[in-house]
Order: structure tokens, then C-alpha cells, then sequence
């Protein structure tokens, strides 16, 4: 009978149950605490790690160091009753019980302050761009910060601790009267760089509202903490419900060590690698690699919701150097400037998409001047060969340009013939999956019939699990599923996509608003803010990844126009933990 059969598809992974992430005790004996726990050659910009390094190697074994630490405060506008969000980050927090809690901003590279018009500017390959004061932006941090504090764990009353902030500079010394606004004690340098805890004691000295503040006991440091670090949670994509799992999957394989090093020493490359291999990531680090040395640079995909994440994920001080967009955007946009009517024709959407956008780009392109220095293209797999000819034109050596090209041949979804790139030499191969269960990697690799490696330390994973079911008995089966996850499991809805080969109107789940009690979304930036459980069409969420994905309206893959071969592949990829598929018929590529 439909629904009795279930079988499990993978290499041999074991059933492993899930268990939500536990923070690490507040109080322990070990080194200065960096938090998150990263890597600190894994932080972008050189001057944040060089000061990362001089506070956890130089701190003593109790002091707590955030980086990048995120806060967010309900705020009145000047309509009645309405309240916005005010969003902000401060650079570094450092939690000293014996002295207190200092906010620390980072200003890196060549900085300048204009007396005569008290500006702030920084100094990117001769040209002066203006920033915002940085000790405004310390003490608006620490504000928000201290006032959280305030709030949660005295009542509103000031801390009896030393608070206050201070200005890094690493890249920079000074002389001179101090600005409006600073002073020297706060005001660190590059020769400060190897004095930090006599610069942070001497500055939190300064901060001291009474003579002598008392030490906080480890309760009390702890209540503290408490009160910081809820803030920090807000941030979903930081902590991990699987985490046993996550902590297994390696980001940088060898390979991709390997090819950083590589990249850097030529202009124009191609990267071909597996699904799960790194490229996006590899492409969006070369990309702000390019921006902090100055470069103005334009990083295209095909897919406009990958766009859309990456360019989020940009850091705001590359923001004005990276251009982020889909190829079809960049076209919109550039037509838009120069006033060329961009509109699709309704005889042949198709052949617009493919030929008449390109060619209209290339004629606003001959009528406005910008052009970039740089050009990383991800998913270059479903690029057009046409594309390319505006792509060249857009870069500022023309063919012989900084041109960068991470690519895929078995995510070719719209059947592009060929490899249309321009002339890149040999490509450099990315073939070890880092993203996957070893049970998800072994689905993919039955799939394409064809081995797919995984790094040695990925973890087994559970199985995938292939499910007969009848379509309108599917919302009924999902529903068990995610409230089981979500109130037992306790996985959040951020965490859970489902993704068909139709639209929505068209699927079987056409109707539904909700699944386990979770609102189901249609926006994957509400879903990552977590609004609730995210639907999407498989090519829409190409790019992107989930921890449990469940496919549904799934058919022989070959059999429907909209559903090949390489359509499945991509959409199993998404996984990373979890992945359930769920079809009316047996699907003849997962049989045993």
C-alpha cells in the first residue's frame, strides 16, 4: 500500500540522533575566550586578526573577547506607537571581570581626520573616501551595549564595573592634539599592537566612575555574560541545533588551501568543483581579497536569491568596492542608467533571457563609462557563451582583465552546450565534497553515477531516507515531520526548506500556510530570520543550502522538462544533515 514502503538511500551512514547546541560553560580555565570560535586566519580583513591575536594571545585566561559582536534595539519613530528596529556591531567586546568591559573599534588602513571639517577619512590607493567617526561609532556601541547590561541584570541602574570604549588604529600611529570626541587613553596604535592589556587596563582606568571598582565575582561576571551573549544568538547562521554533525564538516580542504595560494599569483582562472567543494565561499573570499586591496570589483551568479544572500554576507566597509548581482540584474540595472527601455518580449521570454539581454547590456555598456577591475563569476555553469562578450566589456583590461570562474558542469540546469568560458588555460579542480554527510554525498554520488569524494573527516551522517507517498497525503506527512523537529527536536524553522520541481500554485502543497504549526515562507530572508519553514522551486534555491531538506513532487528525473538528471543533484546537495525524498513512484536513480 502507498505509504508502507520506506527505504533509505546513502553509503552506509548510521541512524545518529540530533541534539541542540550547548554553549560552553562562561567560566572556565583556558585561554582569552575568542567568541565565535574561529580561526583567526579565518577573519577577512588583516587588521581585525592582527588585533584578534594581540587580545587572546596577550589577555589573561579569563578575559572573554566577542568579535563582531551584533546588537539590535527596539526603537520609537516619530509615528505613534510604531517601533523599528536599530541594528548595529561593534568590532570587539572584551569582558575583563577584574577591570571591566571596554568596546573596541577597529579602523584599519591608511586613516586620515580633517580638522577644518572634523571628517574622518580612509586612504584606498590615493584616493581619500570618507568614514564615519570611528569614536562615535564606539560610543554608539557601547551605549546600546551597557544599557542591555543595565536592563537584564541590575534594573536599570549602572554596572558597578569600569565600562566605556576605545579607537584601534593598527595600521596607523598618531601625533597631535586629540579630536573632538577622543582621547589618548582610549586611542590605541600600531605600537600598541604588543601592549594591549596595559592599553586596555590604562583606558578602562579612565572609564572608572568611582575610585576604586570592585572586582565581579564569578556569579556575577557570569549574570554578565548572560545578559551579552542572548544578543549574540540572534545570529542563526553562528549556531548550529546539529551541532555534533557540524563541528565534523570541513570548510577548507587541502585542495582549496592549495588554490588560494594558486589564485593569487594569476588573473584570469577557472575553478571547476563538486557540489559542496567550497566555490562560493572560495569565490566570495577572492572577491573581498580584491576589495581590500582597493580593487573595484563585480561578483556575478546566475541565481538571483544566491545574489541576494551574497550580498548580505559582503562586509561593510568592502560594501562600496563589490558590486554583487545575477547576471539578469546587472543587466536591468545597467540598461536602467543608461535608458534602454529592458523589458522581455511575450512572443519569446526565452530568447530574451538568453541573447536580447545581453546584447542590450553590451549597448549600455558603450554609453556609460564604469567599469571594474576585478570580475569573479559564480555558477559560470549556466552562463550563456553570448554573456561573455559584456562581461569582457565591462572589465577595465577588457580580455586581458582579472576574470575569475567557479563553475560546476554537473549543476547545469538549462542546458548551456559546451563550456562557453573565454580563454582561461586549465582548470583548477575542486573535487572533495565538504559540505555533505558522507549518507548525502553517497545520494548525490548514486545520482550522477559517479563517485563523489568526501573529506575523511566527514561525519556518516543519517541516511536519506526515500519515502512512497501519494501527493495528497504529503502536507499531512510534513506536518508530523517538522512539529516533531521543531518541539521535540528542537530545530528551528530557519533550518528546514522544501523544495519541488514546481511552483508553488502547481505543488502538492498548493493551499498550505503552515506545517508542524510553523508558518510556511516563500522568502528565503524571512526564512533565514526565521519566519518559519521556507518553500522553493529547486533552480530558485540553487546556490544556497539548508540544514534538512525535504524534496517533494519529485518524478523520473528526464521525465518532465523542468526535472533532470542534474536538477535532482542540485537539489539533494542542499542538504547538509538531513534530507528526506518523497515521490508517488519509485524514482528508478535511488533504487538498490
Amino acid at each position: 500500500m502507498p505509504g508502507d514502503r520506506v527505504r533509505h538511500c546513502g553509503t552506509g551512514g548510521h541512524d545518529r540522533g540530533l541534539r541542540r547546541y550547548r554553549a560552553e560553560p562562561l567560566w572556565k580555565d583556558a585561554l582569552a575566550r575568542l567568541i565565535p570560535r574561529i580561526e583567526i586566519p579565518d577573519i577577512a580583513l588583516k587588521p581585525e586578526r592582527d588585533v584578534a591575536r594581540a587580545l587572546t594571545e596577550q589577555l589573561p585566561d579569563h578575559v572573554t573577547i566577542l568579535h563582531s559582536y551584533p546588537w539590535l534595539r527596539a526603537q520609537r519613530n516619530d509615528q505613534p506607537a510604531k517601533v523599528t528596529l536599530q541594528e548595529g556591531e561593534a568590532d570587539f567586546l572584551v569582558f575583563w571581570p577584574d577591570r571591566g568591559l571596554l568596546v573596541i573599534e577597529v579602523k584599519g588602513g591608511i586613516i586620515e581626520y580633517d580638522a577644518d571639517s572634523r571628517r574622518w577619512n580612509r586612504v584606498v590607493r590615493d584616493q581619500t573616501r570618507e568614514i564615519r567617526d570611528p569614536f562615535e561609532q564606539a560610543r554608539r556601541n557601547s551605549y546600546h551595549i551597557i544599557n542591555l547590561i543595565r536592563r537584564q541584570v541590575y534594573g536599570g541602574g549602572p554596572p558597578p564595573f569600569s565600562y566605556g570604549y576605545a579607537v584601534f588604529f593598527p595600521d596607523c600611529v598618531y601625533h597631535g592634539a586629540m579630536p573632538p570626541g577622543a582621547e589618548a587613553a582610549i586611542t590605541l596604535s600600531a605600537t600598541d599592537l604588543g601592549h594591549v592589556p596595559d592599553r586596555i587596563a590604562k583606558a578602562l582606568k579612565r572609564w572608572s566612575r568611582t575610585g576604586s571598582p570592585p572586582v565581579l565575582g564569578k556569579g556575577e561576571a557570569a549574570r554578565v555574560m548572560r545578559a551579552i551573549l542572548p544578543a549574540f544568538n540572534l545570529l542563526p547562521v553562528l549556531f548550529r541545533a546539529i551541532e555534533e554533525q557540524e563541528e565534523l564538516l570541513v570548510r577548507m580542504t587541502e585542495e582549496q588551501l592549495r588554490l588560494l595560494v594558486f589564485l593569487g599569483n594569476n588573473k584570469r582562472v577557472a575553478i571547476e568543483g563538486v557540489a559542496g567543494s567550497g566555490k562560493t565561499m572560495l569565490a566570495k573570499r577572492q572577491v573581498e581579497k580584491f576589495a581590500a586591496g582597493g580593487k573595484k570589483s563585480l561578483f556575478l551568479c546566475y541565481n538571483r536569491r544566491l545574489a541576494d544572500w551574497l550580498k548580505q554576507g559582503i562586509p561593510q566597509e568592502l560594501s562600496d568596492l563589490v558590486h554583487v548581482s545575477h547576471f539578469h540584474g546587472l543587466c536591468h540595472d545597467w540598461c536602467v542608467r543608461a535608458g534602454i527601455r529592458f523589458s522581455p518580449s511575450p512572443v519569446n521570454r526565452q530568447a530574451f533571457w538568453d541573447e536580447e539581454a545581453a546584447n542590450l547590456l553590451c549597448e549600455a555598456i558603450e554609453v556609460l563609462p564604469e567599469r571594474y577591475e576585478c570580475i569573479v563569476v559564480d555558477e559560470a555553469q549556466d552562463f550563456c557563451p553570448d554573456w561573455w562578450v559584456p562581461l569582457e566589456m565591462l572589465n577595465a583590461e577588457e580580455d586581458q582583465g582579472v576574470l575569475y570562474v567557479f563553475y560546476d558542469p554537473a549543476q547545469n540546469l538549462y542546458h548551456r552546450e559546451g563550456n562557453p568560458f573565454p580563454v582561461l588555460g586549465d582548470p583548477f579542480h575542486l573535487p572533495t565534497n565538504c559540505r555533505n554527510t558522507k549518507s548525502i554525498a553517497g545520494t548525490c554520488s548514486t545520482i550522477l553515477d559517479s563517485k563523489i569524494r568526501v573529506h575523511p573527516h566527514a561525519p556518516a551522517g543519517l541516511e536519506t531516507e526515500v519515502v512512497i507517498e501519494p501527493d495528497h497525503r504529503v502536507p499531512g506527512l510534513l506536518d508530523a515531520w517538522i512539529r516533531k523537529w521543531t518541539l521535540a527536536d528542537k530545530i528551528l524553522p530557519g533550518q528546514i526548506v522544501v523544495l519541488s520541481r514546481s511552483r508553488f500554485d502547481r505543488s502538492c502543497l498548493q493551499g498550505v500556510e503552515s506545517l508542524g504549526g510553523t508558518d510556511l515562507v516563500h522568502d528565503p530572508v524571512q526564512w533565514r530570520g526565521g519566519a518559519g519553514v521556507l518553500f522553493s522551486t529547486i533552480r530558485s534555491f540553487k546556490g544556497l543550502e539548508s540544514d534538512i531538506v525535504i524534496l517533494v513532487d519529485l518524478v523520473v528525473p528526464d521525465s518532465k522538462m523542468n526535472f533532470t538528471r542534474s536538477d535532482f543533484y542540485v537539489a539533494c546537495s542542499r542538504a547538509k544533515h538531513v534530507l528526506k525524498i518523497i515521490s508517488e513512484k519509485e524514482i528508478g536513480l535511488l533504487q538498490a
